[in-house]
């Protein structure tokens, strides 16, 4: 058992978990192998219900009632995203460690090709025509459903309390989303491509070590000998990078420990001297700066470019053409899982009148696309991680891919100890060469369904694992890469291997002869030496940039739209984590922005702001997760409410400093004030108040920027009005007339904990910034000093301001140990730690009877009982762990006096009789023992 590996916090890593509502997910085998613990990744980013409320593509259909609402993360082309997540095993520079990091995406184009010679001749694309013309899919997606995508899919539930994680059937039907229950599975890698895996022959090469293949098709591998099933995913692609043969993927980075000091690699040349070897090209800024070419250059990096299938051909093998797919499938080496896996191979296959029935093709993604519209991935190194870890990264400003800079030096997003991260330019939707042969919906239809992938790769150094061209010239293991000439033969010597299972290695000749040698028995395990673990993100949308203005859309629940100018920078500030505490999260995290620190420019850059979490999470309560809306929900009443909740609900509202839990002044009126002002005069107060104390500036589109942040257009969101029958948020009032704090806290109708936003997920909008200065946010409903830190800063360049990092190289304002007077409303409840009844651990309110009388006896704190980390949480209100007395009324603790007084006395009686009854068999007999003088007795006297 893994205790934990490499996990996904942005984008929302799935660890392949679906809608289940447990702490531990139900099926490892969903879509992908991840080899990481079932207690990983966040739940489906949706509202609890089947497709008719919220679809595959994301679309909230409010049950067919209300206007749909798009309810799916997307980012704009060319904008910045922090993709972070946690490794165990250490990587970067770390001596303990060989660790690659490769991060792809895959959108519908390449997921479910329309392309006829992307994917393998078959039935589900072609048909058995025997002129190729006239097969049921020839220009067709192979397996799309008219308006239902088919991959990549995450699967939706049939119902509320289905979960939908049942791993997809092994057949083209299933593949095909034409009913609710083939809706239900998710599907990545799709059926023709794993088809093709399952009767392709395995690279018989590669180094297995002592581990015994159990198939000879690209199933099994050394990680997967049995070659077990996990979605439609190729094991031999998987554990091996960079693969021989086409896959869906499009390679966005690889950063390993081999990478170039300082400049990631992005091109190559080849080198010229007949090796066919490549080398690194130097960057501009590279060129610029007077680089040493060991700051830009390597042979790793120089190999995964030239080998990656963005610009890379790769090869498989087909029915020729001109004949019927049939003759793949009536072939010997077809029904056997032996069909070839190279050209001279695939050129040798022949019918039965020795007839070629085969062919070798290949392809590149960059073909179908015009030049340069799909680049080299990135390739650099990863910051320092510890082995046995799962935390932050080393701070190191060289590691460009964990940061981003300008070209003057500037720097936006400091890595500042944040978790493992690279930072991605989203991609520009490519232009087709033939879009409408290509892809005839269109290439914006197709890149609304993506997902990302993150494999982290670690081996050790016992061994070489690399060929030649990934290595310098004249390393001393430039040509002593393991192969298959090194795996061990069954039954016989084992010594051609390097590493044999849990071997015995001896280490001494023993303290004497007759003693024996010494050794000690290692803990190794082959299929792990060249390990790979993953993680894959839910599905979202890259989408082209507005190049019209649109203004806020309330029934569809959407912000308004500006111009973005093309060579504007839009970075993504989002939400990562879920609900509760930091045990309970494990090995996920708590709720946290990302980036939580971020340095932009005056009139130039423009943020981001979205989010979202998921309703499907273990019940979480009291301080462990706060609000609503509660599960199930009916949008309007109390049902439920006294349960805890699942719901993840994020907000952003400005501060004065970080140091500070309160919001800035938002209304710039006095309590005085405030019963009498008209709603008019309000609001110009308060746009007063936020005018110019935000990054958005002095104006009405970053005051109602500012409020939707807020308070997440709860009181405006027409699905949401739709829903609760245009019933209005609570008042305060209304409020406190709720005595149960937890029906409080989670009514679907209490907007100041944001419940009722009836779906996770929300668009904040895109911010210009036009306000030089630091500006600190958090988030109302989550952030709870000294439980959980949700804050953030945002700092803009300009107005004097120069956004440097202090001198412990972390951005951040300054602690001025400063209070400020804020606008604030008596709640109902009094503190919990003012009542000697209740312990102070439990943080918020209790909403006791104030009771200011001095106390004379010693008290204790209670303890709450923290949910568990199993199951699908507690359900209960504030569980405690307490002594009966400390609840207990004056009436039940005399009554429970008097019962124990009878109970006392009963054991009382009971001990002495049961000690007469012992000693009365215990002397049986022995009356005249020890005493000789029974020999004069009369017989009277012994009976």
């Amino acid at each position: 058992l893994v205790s934990a590996d490499v996990y996904m916090h942005n984008p929302r890593g799935s660890n392949d978990r679906n809608c289940e509502r447990n702490a531990n997910r139900n099926n490892g085998n969903r879509l992908f192998d991840s080899q990481n613990n079932a207690a990983g990744g966040y739940a489906c980013p949706r509202a609890v219900g089947d497709e008719t409320f919220q679809d595959e593509d994301g679309m909230a259909r409010f049950g067919g009632r209300g206007t749909p609402q798009d309810k799916k993360m997307y980012y704009y082309e060319g904008s910045i995203l922090p993709i972070e997540w946690t490794n165990q095993h250490g990587c970067g520079p770390n001596s303990k460690v060989n660790c690659e990091i490769i991060i792809q995406y895959m959108c519908e184009d390449t997921a479910d090709p329309e392309v006829n010679n992307f994917w393998p001749w078959s039935n589900t694309k072609w048909g058995p025509k025997s002129d190729g013309t006239g097969g049921t899919k020839v220009g067709e997606q192979g397996f799309r459903s008219t308006i239902d995508i088919a991959s990549p899919r995450d699967g939706i539930p049939r119902d509320s309390q289905d979960a939908a994680t049942d791993t997809i059937p092994k057949n083209a039907q299933a593949a095909v989303p034409n009913t609710k229950e083939n809706r239900r599975f998710g599907m990545h890698e799709n059926f023709d491509y794993y088809d093709r895996c399952e009767h392709t022959e395995r690279n018989k090469g590669l180094y297995t070590a002592d581990q015994r293949m159990r198939r000879n098709d690209q199933r099994a591998t050394r990680q997967n000998p049995n070659g077990n099933r996990n979605g439609l995913e190729c094991p031999e692609e998987r554990d091996h990078y960079p693969w021989w043969h086409p896959s869906p993927w499009i390679d966005v980075a690889v950063l390993t420990n081999e990478a170039p000091a300082k400049y990631p690699c992005t091109d190559i040349v080849e080198i010229g001297d007949g090796s066919g070897r490549y080398a690194c090209k130097a960057s501009d800024q590279a060129v610029a700066d007077g680089a040493d070419p060991s700051e830009y250059a390597s042979a790793r990096c120089a190999y995964y470019l030239a080998n990656s299938m963005n610009k890379h051909k790769k090869g498989y093998c087909d029915a020729k053409r001109d004949l019927t797919v049939q003759v793949k499938y009536d072939s010997n080496e077809w029904k056997r899982n032996k069909w070839p896996n190279n050209r001279e191979a695939c050129e040798a296959v022949t019918n039965a009148a020795g007839e070629q029935i085969a062919e070798w093709i290949e392809i590149s993604h960059a073909d179908n696309f015009n030049n340069n519209q799909i680049d080299y991935p990135i390739c650099g190194q990863t910051s320092f991680s510890r082995v046995n870890h799962l935390g932050n990264a080393d701070d190191d400003a060289n590691v460009d891919s964990s940061n981003y800079y300008e070209s003057n030096g500037n720097v936006y997003l400091p890595q500042s100890n944040n978790a493992n991260r690279f930072v991605w330019t989203v991609p520009n939707i490519p232009t087709p060469k033939n879009e409408a042969n290509y892809f005839s919906a269109g290439m914006e239809k197709a890149y609304q369904s993506c997902t990302l992938r993150l494999r982290y790769n670690i081996s050790t150094s016992d061994f070489a694992q690399w060929p030649e061209d990934a290595m310098e010239v004249g390393h001393p293991w430039a040509k002593q890469m393991v192969n298959s000439t090194h795996n061990a033969q069954k039954g016989k010597d084992d010594s051609r291997t390097p590493l044999v299972q849990d071997p015995y290695i001896y280490t001494g000749a023993g303290d004497s002869a007759s003693k024996g040698s010494q050794f000690v028995s290692l803990a190794v395990n082959t299929n792990q030496y060249g390990r790979t673990f993953q993680d894959r993100s839910y599905k979202f949308a890259i989408k082209k940039r507005p190049t019209a203005a649109t203004a806020a859309n309330d029934l569809k629940d959407e912000p308004p739209k500006p111009v973005i100018p093309a060579n504007a920078k839009i970075f993504n500030i989002n939400v990562r984590g879920k609900r509760g505490n930091i045990v309970q999260t494990y090995p996920s995290v708590e709720y946290d922005f990302v980036p939580n620190r971020l340095a932009v420019s005056k009139n130039q850059d423009y943020v981001h702001f979205q989010w979202t979490g998921s309703d499907y999470n273990p019940r979480r309560g009291c301080n462990n997760g706060e609000g609503g809306p509660p599960d199930p929900n009916d949008f309007v009443s109390t049902a439920n409410a006294n349960k805890n909740s699942r719901a993840d609900r994020s907000n952003i509202i400005f501060m004065n400093t970080m140091a500070e839990n309160v919001p800035m002044d938002m209304l710039g009126i006095t309590s005085e004030e405030e019963g009498s002002l008209n709603f008019a005069s309000k609001v110009l107060k308060s746009k007063d108040a936020i005018g110019g104390e935000t990054p958005c500036g002095d104006n009405d589109e970053c005051y109602e920027s500012v409020m939707r942040l807020a308070y997440l257009n709860q009181q405006s969101d027409g699905g949401s009005l739709m829903l609760r029958g245009n019933k209005n948020c609570l008042t305060e009032e209304e409020l406190d007339a709720i005595k149960n704090k937890n029906e409080r806290e989670n009514h679907p109708l209490n907007c100041a904990k944001l419940n009722a936003k009836p779906f996770p997920y929300f668009d904040g909008g895109v911010m210009k910034v036009q306000k030089g200065g630091k500006f600190a946010y958090f988030s109302s409903r989550n952030n709870n000093f000294s439980n959980r830190d949700q804050t953030g800063i945002l700092c803009v360049r300009g107005d004097g301001e120069t956004c440097e990092n202090d001198s412990n190289g972390v951005l951040q304002d300054e602690n001025q140990h400063i209070s400020t007077a804020t606008i604030r409303s008596k709640s109902y409840c009094n503190d919990e730690a003012s009542d000697y009844t209740m312990g102070n651990n439990f943080g918020a309110a209790s909403c006791i009877e104030l009771d200011e009388s001095l106390l004379l006896t010693e008290t204790q704190a209670s303890t709450q009982a923290d949910n568990d980390k199993i199951g699908d949480g507690n359900e209960e209100p504030c569980d405690t762990i307490i002594f009966f007395f400390q609840q207990a009324t004056l009436e039940e603790k005399i009554g429970l006096a008097i019962a124990l007084l009878f109970v006392g006395m009963g054991s009382a009686w009971g001990g002495y009789y049961a000690y007469n009854r012992y000693q009365a068999n215990a002397n049986k007999g022995k009356r005249f023992a020890g005493n000789k003088n029974w020999k004069g007795a009369k017989a009277t006297e012994m009976i």
